[in-house]
Order: C-alpha cells, then sequence, then structure tokens
C-alpha cells in the first residue's frame, strides 16, 4: 500500500507549485515573413518557442504572413505536406497548452479545408476545433476539420480559427502540425498569420510524502463536485484552484469543515492547492 500511495503523492502533491502563464505569438513579420515565435507573460522564462517550418509546401515570399503553395486536392489531408512549430519546456518545468489560435488566408484556388494535430498523440486525430469568435466565413465540419464557406476570386484573412487542447504537464516537447487540403489547384496558395500558443508552464519539484494519506484526507473530501461546493476537510489556508492550462480561477482560505462555492466555473477537471499544517497540498478535482 506505501508505493501506491508514493505513487498518488507523485501524481497530487505538488510543493511549491507556481503556475505562470505564457503566449507564444508569431506575426510573421516581413519580407520574407520572420518565422520566430515571441514568447510573453509571466511564465515566458520557463518555456522556448521554436520557429515556424513547412514541410513539402513551397514558399511563395508573400510578405508579413506564413505563405505557401502545393497543397494537395484530395478532399483528405496528405500527412506528409505540413507546418510545425515546436515548444519546449526548460529542464524541471511542466508545460500545459490549452489553445492555438491563428488567422488563414486563402487564393482563389488554394485549399478549402485545414486541420491541427499534435505530437501528443503522435499526430493521430485532429484538435478539436471552434471558431472564436464567429466568422461567417469560416466553419467547422467533419470531425474538427476547419473550412472555408464560400469559395472566392481574391479572398482575405480571416480570423477566429481556435484549436484546443487537453495538453497539460508534460515535460517534454510539444510539436503542433497544420495540413491544408481540399485545394482547387495545386498552385493555389494559402498562409497562417497571428498564431498565438497559449498556456501555462509549472516549476517546482513534485514530492513524496510519508503522510500523505493523512494530509490528503484532511484537505478536499469530495474530489468528485456535484453540488458547487468543495467541502474541505481541515483548515486550509491560501487556497487556489487552477485550471489545467494554469489559470488561477477562484482563490480563498477555510476553516475544518468548511465549503468553497465554485458555482461559476464551468464542469471539467481543476487542481486545488493550499496550505495545511504549514505544508503544501494539491488535489486535483473534477466538478460535475
Amino acid at each position: 500500500m506505501k508505493k501506491i500511495y508514493s505513487l498518488l503523492a507523485t501524481v497530487l502533491v505538488a510543493a511549491g507549485i507556481s503556475a505562470q502563464a505564457f503566449t507564444a505569438t508569431y506575426e510573421f513579420a516581413g519580407t520574407p515573413p520572420t518565422s520566430v515565435g515571441v514568447v510573453a507573460g509571466t511564465g515566458s522564462t520557463n518555456v522556448a518557442a521554436g520557429n515556424f517550418s513547412a514541410t513539402v509546401y513551397s514558399p511563395t515570399g508573400t510578405a508579413n504572413r506564413y505563405a505557401h503553395s502545393g497543397a494537395t486536392t484530395s478532399t483528405t489531408p496528405n500527412l506528409n505536406q505540413y507546418f510545425s512549430v515546436t515548444i519546449t519546456p526548460n529542464a524541471g518545468v511542466n508545460l500545459s497548452i490549452s489553445s492555438v489560435g491563428f488567422r488563414t488566408q486563402r487564393s482563389g484556388t488554394g485549399p478549402r479545408s485545414y486541420i491541427v494535430r499534435s505530437s501528443a498523440d503522435s499526430y493521430a486525430t485532429n484538435l478539436p476545433a471552434s471558431i472564436v469568435p464567429a466568422n461567417s466565413e469560416l466553419e467547422v465540419i467533419a470531425t474538427d476539420v476547419f473550412h472555408f464557406v464560400n469559395d472566392c476570386s481574391s479572398c482575405s484573412g480571416q480570423n477566429g480559427n481556435t484549436a484546443t487542447t487537453s495538453i497539460s504537464d508534460v515535460t517534454t516537447p510539444v510539436t503542433f502540425r497544420f495540413y491544408f487540403f481540399d485545394s482547387e489547384s495545386t498552385g493555389g496558395t494559402f498562409s497562417v498569420d497571428d498564431v498565438v500558443i497559449t498556456g501555462s508552464a509549472t516549476s517546482g519539484s513534485l514530492s513524496v510524502s510519508e503522510n500523505f494519506t493523512a494530509k490528503l484526507s484532511n484537505f478536499i473530501k469530495n474530489t468528485l463536485v456535484k453540488n458547487n461546493e468543495i467541502v474541505f476537510g481541515s483548515d486550509v489556508k491560501d487556497i487556489k484552484v487552477y485550471t489545467l492550462s494554469g489559470a488561477v480561477v477562484k482563490t480563498g482560505s477555510v476553516k475544518n469543515g468548511s465549503t468553497l462555492n465554485v458555482a461559476e466555473l464551468a464542469k471539467g477537471n481543476y487542481i486545488v492547492t493550499g496550505i495545511v499544517n504549514n505544508e503544501p497540498v494539491s488535489q486535483k478535482i473534477l466538478k460535475d
């Protein structure tokens, strides 16, 4: 049993946890456009943003956006053709990524469809796609495929492409690939611009406590939260509720047996941290 408790402690108890948000932004300014990302936010020093690169596609030399040609005319993606970019956490840092937002543009004969995948599942599935904010020129079809609604002879750039991820607390680099397909001609052009990758970098080593079960049982009583109230089994100071991407969405302090109302939070997984008997403790919860 002690080994099981130690394994759980490694997963759930973080000493000195410090989740810091970051964004990696690619504006592709200049001629030819620069493919270097700019990292900002409190977590910016804990991650490195790699350069955008293209595999098989041909650059067009267009200024101020990452423009290429050569996309397949097939209605399914050619998995050997893609744009890619990698986010790398520093040593000792846990990386979480919540979304990839970007702008797209096509010529009149360029690709109508595109998807985003990640190395987290070896590029096996499309990341969940949405158009945020809504844009009448874009839609999501089939299984998370972005799609240009209207044909055009001279299409302008379109905002709102958003791919979300559940990548959480990884210590290895994460690569995203953008696949464009369903082109009306292989000579048709297409581009991405204003790419923003949002996430958090969590520093602080995970600890294994010998009295883990006692501390944890005195922390949160209901890890499955069904009534909007987190129930605590001890006096807890400096409570913070984090999303899996590292954003703090609730704070507080409670007495033994008291509750923290989280009615305003959406259903899903969260990480709750606090101080019990002068020791840091954290636990993952699911709000139903």
